[in-house]
């Protein structure tokens, strides 16, 4: 799918960038008459994932994530595609601030809370992320975090997508809890999300991830460092009693029963232990 096609098939819009083709999509940063800049994404093959992923940002209105103005069928050299005009978010990935630039200790408290206070809507919702990592995380330009991507995300309320004898369940090896690819469906809920939580929030305080090292043989490598190493206790400037890292070990907990029970719960604590920790910026 290259801009022509795009000039040709939605006429009113100018295309401003073309982006990497990204699994079954093609995205496109527009500038629209109605939404003014925006993302245009063209899905290949309109699947139950996709229209999943669209109730989600329509119908609840999540906080700190990017919203969905208008979405469709359109035809385009005979062949039906869906496509998504959504909210677009200037700023970098998380995955690319940590490894490109400072981010200090204060951005990571601020990150926390923000993706406790988003976890709490979800669950609210009932829905679980199940994909939260570096690289759905936008750090926009005005300092605010948003989530992204909810193309794997579990909705407790509505009929698993997800094979129900399937060994392995959809998330990302490293950041998804054990019992994602451990699949134990019946315990799958916020907690998965916390987990994933803390690991993103540690990666990004020391620039290194808590579980695993890049030099992993394969993915069964990283699932089993995933569930049996204990994330490094390491100082973190001005957690003088160590109660920010005890809290990240909590969410980071093997064990779903030993991770904060809620997110709200989760966010309780840990706005006692944000006043406990002394920032230098």
């Amino acid at each position: 799918m290259d801009v022509k096609s795009i000039e040709i098939y939605f006429p009113d819009v100018k295309v401003i960038n073309s982006f990497k083709e990204s699994g079954q999509k093609f995205v496109f940063l527009i500038d629209h008459p109605k939404y003014e800049i925006t993302i245009l994404k063209i899905v290949k093959e309109k699947d139950e994932r996709t229209v999943r992923e669209i109730e989600i940002a329509t119908k609840y209105n999540i906080r700190n994530t990017p919203k969905i103005f208008e979405f469709d069928i359109v035809k385009i050299d005979g062949k039906e595609y869906m496509y998504i005009i959504e909210e677009y978010i200037e700023g970098n990935t998380l995955s690319d601030e940590i490894k490109t630039k400072s981010f200090p200790l204060y951005k990571s408290l601020d990150l926390l809370e923000s993706l406790l206070e988003t976890a709490i809507e979800l669950e609210k919702s009932k829905i679980v992320h199940r994909d939260i990592k570096p690289d759905n995380i936008i750090c926009s330009n005005s300092g605010k975090y948003y989530l992204i991507d909810f193309g794997i995300a579990r909705m407790l309320n509505a009929t698993s997508l997800t094979f129900t004898k399937a060994v392995i369940g959809p998330h990302t090896p490293g950041y998804g809890a054990p019992e994602l690819f451990q699949y134990s469906k019946s315990e799958i809920d916020i907690r998965a999300d916390l987990f994933s939580i803390g690991v993103v929030v540690y990666e990004s305080i020391f620039k290194k991830h808590p579980f695993i090292t890049g030099n992993e043989l394969d993915i069964n490598e990283i699932w089993f460092k995933t569930a049996t190493v204990v994330p490094q206790s390491l100082y973190i400037p001005g957690d003088m009693d160590k109660k920010l890292i005890g809290f990240l070990q909590t969410l980071m907990q093997k064990h779903i029963s030993r991770r904060p029970p809620t997110a709200k719960r989760a966010l309780e604590w840990f706005s006692i232990i944000k006043d406990t920790v002394e920032i230098n910026n």
